[in-house]
């Protein structure tokens, strides 16, 4: 895939997604903040007796819902980006791969507005945003990445099986729960916080929480997700340029 020569078409595919996100909304991108506000706040209050050793953890419960809303959201609308553009796809020379690409940028672009629009606001909560806070571009890219790989997967997948989405909506429930998003890592017992880590979204939500909370990185967390997002869009390619054969018939 030459990003470059399709790069026009990229952008305007993107804009596109983009723009019918929004479309009809007065407030546009901050009708997303609504949502996950609403339900932090909610699980702040259910949780906050239960973990209240763990520090400002109004803002821990805030910054693991945003993080995580960027991979359920993106990933329940991408995995239909073939299917619900089938147009494309059986009467145009579109190249196919470009179409989850397109969704997932489109969300990534405004999970990073969100996040913007979060650090004032985490500020006034009493953040230690420092210095690292300039790593969260570097964390958005692998995180885009890793979430493009799956959207490539799912994508492919859901021409064949249409009711993956039933299914995607229970596996992303679990994960929602198997992940540090209301509750902390310290609760794991230490002899198995090594396996729970393996879990990319319980790596790349502690890794957000560190820039944009306690002003640190974990280091060797940073180049574990970072390989995870590379292979899991290097299988989600693969994955996709083999399925694509027999999108048309399927279509």
């Amino acid at each position: 895939m030459n990003l470059m020569q399709n790069k026009d078409l990229i952008l305007t595919l993107t804009r596109y997604e983009f723009k019918l996100r929004y479309r009809g909304a007065v407030l546009g991108v901050l009708w997303s903040l609504i949502a996950p506000f609403l339900l932090a706040l909610v699980l702040y209050f259910v949780f906050r007796n239960v973990f209240n050793f763990v520090e400002n953890f109004a803002l821990y419960v805030l910054v693991g819902i945003f993080v995580f809303r960027f991979f359920s959201v993106a990933t329940s609308v991408g995995m239909h980006s073939i299917v619900g553009k089938a147009h494309l796809v059986t009467k145009t020379n579109v190249e196919r791969s470009l179409l989850p690409l397109a969704t997932t940028l489109s969300y990534a672009i405004s999970s990073f507005i969100e996040l913007l629009i979060l650090i004032p606001i985490l500020l006034l909560l009493g953040s230690k945003i420092g210095f690292t806070i300039s790593l969260l571009i570097f964390l958005h890219f692998f995180y885009t990445i890793f979430v493009y790989g799956l959207n490539l997967l799912l994508s492919a997948i859901m021409v064949h099986f249409r009711d993956l989405n039933q299914i995607w909506e229970v596996i992303t429930n679990v994960l929602f729960f198997a992940s540090p998003i209301v509750y902390p890592i310290s609760i794991i017992p230490e002899s198995y916080r090594s396996f729970y880590m393996l879990n990319p979204i319980s790596a790349i939500v502690e890794l957000y929480r560190g820039v944009m909370i306690y002003n640190s990185i974990d280091l060797g967390l940073l180049a574990y997700f970072s390989l995870v997002a590379i292979l899991v869009l290097l299988a989600g390619y693969s994955f996709f340029m083999r399925m694509q054969r027999r999108f048309g018939e399927v279509l």
